[in-house]
C-alpha cells in the first residue's frame, strides 16, 4: 500500500554524529489502518541512481542490457539495480557463492563472511575482487533481491488516529578498511530526504512476540536504546489509553541529554503525571560511560520485586550492543537475587522468554 508523509521531523538537529527521523504517515484513501503497539512497518526504496552507476560502470555496462530475474522478469540492468537487486548491503551468502564457484576469497567460516560484510556493499565487493566485474552482465544474477526494510512501529491508533509513527536513524558511515567513500543504508536515506505530501510504499506487518500483557495490571519493564525506544512509545500510548493499573518502567539509552533525548517532552509529561517511571542513561555526558545497564544495577532491587510480581520485560535495540549488555546483567541478577550458577540464570532467563514474559526485538 501507499501512504503520504504528514510530517518528516529531525529529532537530533543539534547532534553532529546522528540525524533521527519522526516519520508520520497517513492513508492516501479511506482505509482504516490496522495494527498494534509493537508491529512493525516495511518500507520499500529504490537504490539511489549514483549507487547504481557505479556498479554499472564497474560492471562496463550502459544499463541497457537485459536479463531476466525470478520475481521481475526481463528487465534493463538499470532497472535491475534500480528496483529488484540489493546493492548497499554486502550479503554473506553472495561471499560464499564467489568463494565456491570462483575461488574467490579466503574466509574460514560463515562467521568470517559475515564479519567480512559487514559495513561494506557491492561497489566495496567490485573493487577488491576485480575479476567479478568481467562477470559482466552475469554478475547481477548473483545479488540478493532488494528486501523491504522493517522498523518497529513508534504509536498506536488509540493515540494518534489514522496514523502510524515511526523513528528512523539515517544509517551513514566510512569503512576506513575499504577508502574514504561514504555509505547510506537504502531506507534510511530515502526517508531522511522525504518531505510533507510525500508518497511511499510500505506494508503493515504484525509482530506476534512482541506484545503488551493482555492483563493491564501486569507491570512493564521496557528497555531500550537510541530508536529502540520506538515500540515503547506505542506501549506507553496504548497503557494510559487502557488506564492501566500495573507499572510502566522505561530505561533508555542514548548518547546526549542535550541533543539526543527523544520524545524528551512526551516522556517527561507521562512522567510526571505518573504514567511511566522513567530511568535515562546519557553515555557520553560524562568522563566515564554510563549505559543502561548501570541504570539497571542501580534500581535492582526494585527491578527484581517487579518480576517477582509477574512483571513483563521487553529489550528492544541492537543485538550487539544493547541486547547482550542487557542479557548480561539480567543474569547476574537472577544469580545473585536467586543464588544459582550461570547455567540456572540461563535456565530462567530462558523460561521467561518461553513464557513471553520476556520479549526481544533486536537487529
Amino acid at each position: 500500500m501507499q501512504l503520504r508523509v504528514k510530517h518528516n521531523i529531525n529529532l537530533t538537529p543539534l547532534c553532529a554524529d546522528k540525524a533521527i527521523y519522526h516519520l508520520a504517515l497517513t492513508p492516501l484513501e479511506p482505509i482504516q489502518l490496522d495494527y498494534e503497539p509493537g508491529d512493525w512497518l516495511t518500507l520499500q526504496f529504490e537504490n539511489q541512481q549514483a549507487w547504481v552507476q557505479a556498479v554499472l560502470t564497474q560492471l562496463g555496462l550502459s544499463g541497457e542490457e537485459e536479463l531476466e530475474l525470478r520475481r521481475a522478469g526481463k528487465v534493463s540492468a538499470h532497472e535491475a539495480l534500480l528496483r529488484h537487486l540489493e546493492i548497499s548491503q554486502l550479503n554473506p551468502a553472495l561471499l560464499n557463492k564467489i568463494q565456491r564457484q570462483y575461488q574467490l576469497g579466503d574466509w574460514a567460516d560463515r562467521q568470517a563472511m559475515m564479519d567480512y560484510a559487514y559495513g561494506r556493499d557491492i561497489v566495496d565487493l567490485l573493487a577488491v575482487f576485480p575479476e567479478l566485474c568481467e562477470l559482466g552482465l552475469g554478475f547481477l544474477k548473483l545479488l540478493a533481491p532488494l528486501a523491504p526494510r522493517y522498523y518497529s512501529i513508534a504509536s498506536t491508533p488509540v493515540a494518534v488516529g489514522n496514523e502510524v509513527h515511526l523513528l528512523v536513524k539515517l544509517v551513514a558511515y566510512v569503512n576506513p578498511t575499504v577508502g574514504r567513500r561514504m555509505h547510506y543504508g537504502v531506507a534510511s536515506y530515502a526517508i531522511s530526504q522525504l518531505q510533507s505530501g510525500e508518497r511511499v510504499e510500505c506494508d503493515l506487518k504484525a509482530n506476534p512476540t512482541f506484545k503488551l500483557p493482555q492483563t493491564p495490571d501486569f507491570p512493564i519493564i521496557m528497555i531500550g536504546a537510541g530508536t529502540g525506544i520506538a515500540p515503547f512509545i506505542g506501549f506507553i500510548q496504548q497503557r494510559i489509553a487502557q488506564q492501566a493499573s500495573g507499572r510502566n518502567l522505561l530505561f533508555f539509552g542514548e548518547t546526549h541529554q542535550a541533543c539526543s533525548f527523544l520524545f524528551e517532552d512526551e516522556l517527561s509529561a507521562w512522567q510526571q503525571a505518573g504514567q511511566v517511571e522513567l530511568f535515562t542513561a546519557f553515555s557520553r555526558d560524562q568522563p566515564e560511560k554510563c549505559y543502561v545497564q548501570h541504570r539497571m544495577l542501580a534500581n535492582k532491587q526494585l527491578l527484581w520485586s517487579l518480576m517477582e510480581q509477574g512483571a513483563h520485560l521487553y529489550l528492544c535495540g541492537s543485538q550487539q550492543g544493547l541486547a547482550q549488555g542487557v542479557t548480561e546483567t539480567w543474569l547476574d541478577m537472577i544469580m545473585e537475587f536467586t543464588d544459582c550458577n550461570r547455567e540456572a540464570a540461563l535456565q530462567t532467563w530462558q523460561a521467561w522468554r518461553k513464557s513471553k514474559r520476556l520479549q526481544m526485538d533486536v537487529y
